[in-house]
């Protein structure tokens, strides 16, 4: 922990972002109680965490719309937590977030999926140090170890980008939501991502509009193969 994160820690002390008790960003009792909620599926690279209802809804509306930043550190550690989520991160070269376009980020003031995916980029390589220091503990084959330790899933921003400001998914119905994102999604520059197994971040996927348009683009303009991680998936519409 740097000097600027204990002071922070001294002013706002991490707490559980469901039940509020002080010493993690979410405890035991409340992690162990979302497990119900978890479907962990997996379709053609897109693979689903929680349903979207009842507190996992609650807590995404207080993040996304709310102003509840701090929350993003609840949620990547709910995912980190998952071993079987670990895994699927594991698999990627790269991490991008679905983007908000200039004007809408201005209005909420963060891109909640952004700050999301950079956590686990984070924690990702974090927990593939400690691995990857452990196994050199007790082998002592330095020279095996390279490959682990050369490993990293990294976290780009202003890659994939959103030109056009259009009304928020959640206010249309299924045929608007496809054809309103055609074309809306451009990549700024295609060699950071050609060739690479790139994972696309967002938080809940309705009908998959957003992401697949910006699978397609990614595919287009090189990625080896493209999968996409949510946090919740809505069975509803």
């Amino acid at each position: 922990m740097t000097v600027l994160e204990k002071i922070l820690e001294i002013f706002f002390p991490t707490k559980c972002g469901i039940c509020g008790k002080l010493g993690k960003n979410i405890c035991e009792n409340c992690y162990n109680n979302l497990k119900k909620y978890e479907i962990i599926e997996q379709h053609n690279e897109i693979y689903f965490v929680y349903r979207y209802e009842d507190i996992i809804r609650e807590l995404l509306i207080k993040y996304k719309f709310n102003g509840n930043a701090y929350l993003y550190k609840t949620f990547s550690e709910c995912l980190l937590k998952n071993k079987k989520v670990c895994k699927f991160l594991k698999s990627y070269d790269i991490i991008l977030s679905v983007p908000l376009h200039k004007k809408r980020q201005r209005e909420r003031g963060y891109n909640q999926s952004k700050l999301i995916a950079k956590e686990l980029a984070k924690g990702i390589n974090n927990q593939i140090e400690i691995y990857s220091s452990k196994k050199v503990m007790l082998h002592k084959k330095i020279e095996n170890e390279k490959i682990i330790n050369n490993y990293s899933l990294k976290f780009l921003d202003k890659v994939l980008i959103k030109n056009k400001n259009i009304k928020p998914q959640s206010e249309k119905g299924i045929k608007e939501r496809i054809n309103d994102v055609k074309g809306i999604y451009s990549i700024v520059n295609n060699s950071c991502i050609y060739g690479k197994k790139v994972l696309l971040f967002d938080d809940i996927y309705t009908t998959g509009s957003t992401t697949n348009e910006c699978k397609k683009v990614l595919l287009e303009a090189g990625a080896k193969e493209v999968g996409i991680l949510t946090i919740a998936k809505d069975y509803i519409n």
